[in-house]
């Protein structure tokens, strides 16, 4: 049976751990996680005419987060792990809810202890993800790895 989870991510390779904790909670089946980052749209007309949700992907992606992305899909392929990420415009608890209704979405994963590090348009999505009727669950893993750098591979293997 295939399962679909929605994890926010903020494209620093830390939280990433977030979805490794989800996958090691699956034994089998297949799962389809959607890795989302929250920004807002911005007001000018101009920048509307020409958005392009994968053009902003491309900005948003780092090498690292792309090869820890990698790393993590080959580690967990026994689940038939495929990964999609998107874009979410809308910091409220409706929006939200229609966003992972339209993905048929089972559960969330949000990180326990981690605070998501949006960048300039960013925002943190948690307070609305905790406010919906959708299924949550909190993970939580050690950071005991003081001498890893921040957008470090490293962050994967604490």
């Amino acid at each position: 049976m295939q399962k679909r989870i929605l994890i926010p991510t903020d494209f620093n390779v830390e939280s990433l751990n977030t979805l490794k904790r989800a996958l090691e909670s699956f034994d089998d089946g297949e799962v389809e996680a959607v890795l989302f980052y929250s920004e807002y749209l911005s007001d000018s007309i101009t920048d509307m005419l020409f958005y392009n949700p994968e053009k902003r992907l491309n900005e948003l992606i780092t090498p690292v987060f792309e090869e820890a992305l990698t790393i993590l899909v080959n580690r967990y392929e026994k689940l038939c792990l495929s990964v999609n990420i998107e874009l979410f415009h809308y910091n409220n608890t409706t929006a939200l809810q229609n966003f992972a209704e339209a993905r048929e979405i089972d559960l969330i994963f949000v990180p326990k202890s981690y605070k998501l590090n949006p960048l300039k348009n960013g925002f943190d999505p948690i307070p609305a993800i905790k406010n919906s009727n959708i299924p949550l669950q909190e993970v939580s893993w050690e950071n005991n790895a003081e001498e890893v750098y921040e957008d470090s591979l490293g962050y994967l293997f604490i």
